[in-house]
């Protein structure tokens, strides 16, 4: 009914004018200058201009884009071929048109237009509703300006998508601007770090604009793989709408419900699939042992049954492609569909259980927004009470035990489904996950070899993703010393074993053996006992950081070398102590040496306390990073002893 009264209302609106905008061909001589960006040396390209004037006519919400790059390399050359998605479906939901493009090369100092014909302009059916406007710049050159300009229309009015501020290259200036009309209200929803503390900001009788500047390329980046959390844009979610105006002021309609009636409406969608009904997912069950001494027990063997005999494939999302029914007959579905199908089976033994809805890490926020809209939310989690205890569960990977949870479903909250209870809550997921390598160093007497055995025990999460290692290699029929760098280590590597205990342990054993041959004939032993910790590299290269570094969880690694110092020989030199950290003490060092008799202990662990960095502590954290790999790396030198 709400929708009737806002689709009502949309056809009595009226009145658009038209939008200013950067004038094609109107460049300054600084433009025609520019020849590298300061703030990012050896940037193949510039945005120069990059602006979008948004507003309301009749039922569409259309935006004028336009757009100014320079190319600075030739390796910018391939931003002279501009692709542009967007969803027309089967009712025009979006259209792009009035597109005009130009680029300007630069002949004796002078400039030499050429315009795009309808051959450079053109629009690729991708499939499925969704379409491409793509802009083919001929002659493209080390110096070549591209300017181009279109509208773009877009039906749905509950939620405007704005504008992100950034771009592949450097961004000189970015400006969005939009003119609302008094019948709509909407709430802004601004996220990035430069949005908050550096837009200029405008408002004028309905019109708004932000605009930032000097703004870096978007990439990914070390440690930050979900960098759409962190981008700078705003958008806006439709509030509540006018449906009269009378004498006594204006009649309004809320568009935006309230988190219960939110969770309900997805508690009904999920009813009509079928997942709320426990009869036919307990019969599916029926010649399974699903008993146990306790709730955890119980919700144990339940997850095993669904995660051994179903196939995990497809997109996960909050919705479902098939119904419970459809889904118990194929034995295959999405990680979202195994989710709620489970929820059915935990219920069905009386194990209480409720679905969260998240969005996940890489959805394109980094919080919550605190308006009910459902968007926001991609990916499903359950939330059961196991012997009194709250537990999240979770079927995103095929190989996680029991207790997982998706890493990209390690979010601060979410939306807990409970009819007419549903509500936002707080995620805290807990685990211990650790590396620890140890090694035991030796000169065997009989082969004169210095052998290095190792035993790394990776627990939790960390030995999740080296199982997924060991697993990709076994089904690419490749052997286990691929997961090593055999270049970098100089020695030979025999006897690799993998021992999986992580269903029953919540850990991953790897053992194997390095050897120097001919050590026993050596004056001088040089080598490394940390060579294989992650943090022996420094992954931070760069100059500057655009987004936060993010290690994705809480986690530490424990080295520890006992090295049995051979009848003959002496301690020549090793790594001296170090405690080392930034402000704050996110991440923290430590080093130890002890010789007790013939026995050299060396002793390092790194803890990372705060797994999400911000990018203002990026220089500190790269020196850090940097000591830490320098320590690891300076090895421990034996050497010959003489005799009178």
């Amino acid at each position: 009914m709400k929708k009737l009264f806002f689709l009502a209302f949309l056809a009595l609106l009226a009145g658009f004018a038209n939008a200013q905008s950067q004038k094609m061909g109107d460049l300054s001589p600084e433009e025609i200058a520019y020849t590298e960006v300061a703030y990012e040396p050896g940037s193949s390209a510039i945005m120069l201009v990059a602006t979008a004037d948004s507003k309301f006519f009749s039922q569409i919400f259309e935006t004028l884009h336009f757009r100014r790059i320079k190319i600075l390399t030739e390796a910018g050359k391939e931003y002279a071929d501009i692709k542009i998605r967007y969803y027309r479906g089967d009712k025009g939901t979006e259209e792009i048109y009035g597109e005009k493009a130009q680029i300007i090369n630069f002949v004796d100092g002078k400039p030499v237009i050429t315009k795009l014909g309808k051959e450079n302009i053109f629009d690729v059916d991708l499939g499925d509703g969704y379409r491409e406007k793509r802009f083919v710049f001929p002659d493209a050159q080390v110096g070549s300006i591209l300017e181009y300009t279109f509208r773009k229309a877009d039906k749905n009015l509950e939620f405007l998508d704005g504008w992100t501020f950034q771009n592949a290259m450097p961004t000189l200036y970015s400006k969005y601007q939009v003119t609302m009309i008094p019948q709509l209200e909407y709430k802004t929803i601004g996220q990035g770090s430069n949005f908050f503390t550096k837009a200029e900001r405008e408002s004028n009788n309905g019109t708004y604009s932000w605009t930032l500047r000097n703004l870096y390329s978007l990439k990914e980046e070390p440690y930050m793989k979900n960098y759409r959390d962190y981008l700078d844009r705003v958008e806006f979610q439709l509030y509540r709408y006018q449906v009269a105006a009378t004498t006594s002021g204006a009649e309004w309609k809320d568009f935006l419900s309230t988190w219960e009636k939110l969770g309900n409406e997805m508690i009904e969608y999920y009813s009509m699939k079928g997942f709320y009904r426990t009869n036919p997912i307990e019969k599916d069950a029926l010649s399974i042992d699903l008993s146990g001494a306790n709730e955890t027990e119980k919700a144990r063997k339940a997850y095993y049954y669904i995660r051994d005999n179903f196939t995990n494939e497809g997109v996960d999302w909050i919705y479902t492609n098939q119904t419970l029914p459809q889904l118990l007959k194929s034995k295959q579905g999405t990680p979202g569909e195994l989710i709620l199908a489970y929820m059915g089976l935990l219920k069905s033994m009386g194990i209480s259980c409720e679905p969260v809805l998240i969005g996940s890490k890489g959805y394109g926020r980094s919080s919550i927004v605190p308006y009910p809209f459902l968007n926001q939310f991609d990916e499903i989690l359950l939330l059961a009470t196991l012997d009194g205890k709250p537990q999240f569960l979770d079927l995103s990977d095929p190989l996680a035990p029991f207790g997982y949870v998706d890493l990209d479903k390690h979010v601060s909250g979410g939306l807990l489904l409970k009819k007419n209870q549903s509500q936002l809550i707080n995620l805290e997921i807990k685990h211990n996950s650790s590396e620890m390598i140890f090694s035991d160093v030796i000169l065997d007497p009989e082969s004169g070899e210095l052998q290095m055995n190792y035993n790394v025990r990776s627990s939790y999460y960390e030995g999740l993703d080296q199982f997924h290692q060991v697993d990709n290699l076994k089904k690419a029929e490749k052997p286990l010393t691929d997961m090593f760098d055999m270049e970098e280590l100089e020695m030979e590597l025999r006897n690799v074993e993998v021992e999986n205990l992580l269903e029953e342990k919540n850990y991953l054993n790897t053992k194997f053996q390095l050897a120097i041959a001919g050590a026993a004939d050596q004056d001088m032993l040089v080598f490394n006992p940390f060579k294989f910790s992650s943090f022996s590299k420094n992954p931070f290269t760069q100059d500057f950081r655009v987004f936060p570094v993010d290690f994705g969880y809480a986690f530490q690694q424990s080295l520890v070398a006992n090295i049995h110092i051979p009848e003959g020989f002496e301690i020549e030199d090793y790594p001296t102590d170090e405690l080392l950290t930034i402000d704050g003490a996110p991440l923290i060092f430590t080093f130890k040496t002890e010789q007790i008799g013939q026995l050299f202990k060396v002793n390092a662990k790194i803890e990372v306390k705060q797994p999400l960095i911000s990018s203002e502590q990026y220089v500190d954290l790269k020196f850090l990073m940097e000591s830490i790999a320098n320590k690891l790396k300076t090895p421990v030198i034996l050497k010959k002893t003489v005799r009178p």
